[in-house]
C-alpha cells in the first residue's frame, strides 16, 4: 500500500490537483483521499480504475506492480 500512497500524491500534485479536487472527481470525501495517500486505507477496485483512468496510467502501474 506504501507504494500506492506515494503513487497516488505524486500523480495528484503532477496535476496541479489538491486533495478535495480529486475527491471532488471520484465523488468521495477529501479526508478518503487524505487517508489513501497516509498509507492506511485503500480504494475498492472500481474507484482503482476511475483514478488509473483519471491519471491516464494502468492499473498495474498504479499500485506499483511490474
Amino acid at each position: 500500500m506504501e507504494e500506492f500512497a506515494k503513487k497516488i500524491r505524486k500523480l495528484r500534485m503532477s496535476r496541479n490537483m489538491s486533495q478535495k479536487d480529486l475527491a471532488d472527481l471520484l465523488n468521495v470525501d477529501r479526508t478518503t483521499v487524505a487517508g489513501w495517500e497516509t498509507k492506511d486505507r485503500m480504494p475498492d477496485v472500481f474507484l482503482l480504475i476511475r483514478i488509473a483512468d483519471i491519471f491516464d496510467t494502468t492499473l498495474d502501474e498504479l499500485v506499483g506492480r511490474e
